[in-house]
């Protein structure tokens, strides 16, 4: 799907009178430049949903709040900021924060049900094999993130780790983005954010880097969803971006 939106951008570029030649040396100019890729967590390298679902749920019930009897209405009612998911799912203002504390109490038990996807660990050491920064800014409370990335023995893959302490604002906010940018030393401007969530693409977007839309199975929104943001790329496996070095 890489290659096909790639395809893509070079008819749009000879829609528009680009000599078909010189639209597909702009398009690999456009993404050869990419030097740092920067992953969301949730869905895009941790298969996590049904922790994260069954966590909120006890959340919720904790406080006599309806939850989510099934994991496709939590899927359809997810959103970021965390904050004003709570909000719009009927949590009164004043048990926002005791809902979030909830969250990370009871979140523990279900960790086992976190996975990794099959060709996260491969991929990564393919990027690092090309001379790519990687990344991750993610809204996952530090401490469980870290976890996870141990666990799966990927967290040493990783120039850089932002978790939802290490920035003033959750995405849709770029500043979880733009954190880690910095923290490697890179520009936005060579940067890539993969993600499965609109919030995703509009953070990168904001942030200035390219957007790229990973859809699953067990992807927190949808491919309709996500379209709406207008992300660079669309892919389904995170092999796909090794098509970057194929450009180049």
């Amino acid at each position: 799907m890489f290659k096909d939106c790639f395809a893509k951008m070079v008819r749009i570029l000879v829609a528009a009178q680009f000599p078909p030649d010189l639209a597909k040396h702009a398009i690999i100019v456009y993404v050869s430049r990419i030097k740092a890729i920067i992953f969301d967590a949730s869905g895009t390298i941790l298969d996590d949903i049904h922790a994260v679902w069954q966590a909120n749920a006890d959340a919720y019930n904790a406080f006599g709040l309806d939850g989510f009897g099934t994991l496709q209405e939590f899927k359809d009612k997810f959103r970021l900021p965390v904050p004003e998911f709570h909000l719009e799912n009927g949590v009164p203002p004043d048990l926002v924060d005791h809902v979030d504390l909830k969250f990370r109490e009871v979140y523990p038990k279900y960790a086992a049900l976190v996975g990794v996807f099959p060709e996260v660990k491969d991929m990564l050491q393919v990027l690092r094999h090309q001379g790519i920064l990687l990344g991750v800014a993610s809204n996952i409370p530090k401490l469980f993130l870290r976890e996870h990335l141990c666990k799966f023995e990927i967290e040493q893959c990783f120039d850089v780790i932002i978790g939802q302490e290490d920035a003033e604002e959750q995405k849709p906010s770029p500043k979880p983005i733009l954190a880690a940018i910095e923290k490697m030393g890179t520009k936005s401007q060579e940067s890539m954010y993969v993600g499965d969530m609109e919030e995703d693409i509009i953070a990168a977007k904001a942030a200035n880097a390219l957007a790229t839309a990973i859809v699953r199975e067990e992807s927190y929104h949808p491919r309709w969803r996500l379209e709406r943001q207008a992300p660079d790329f669309f892919i389904t496996d995170l092999r796909e971006l090794s098509s970057i070095s194929n450009t180049q």
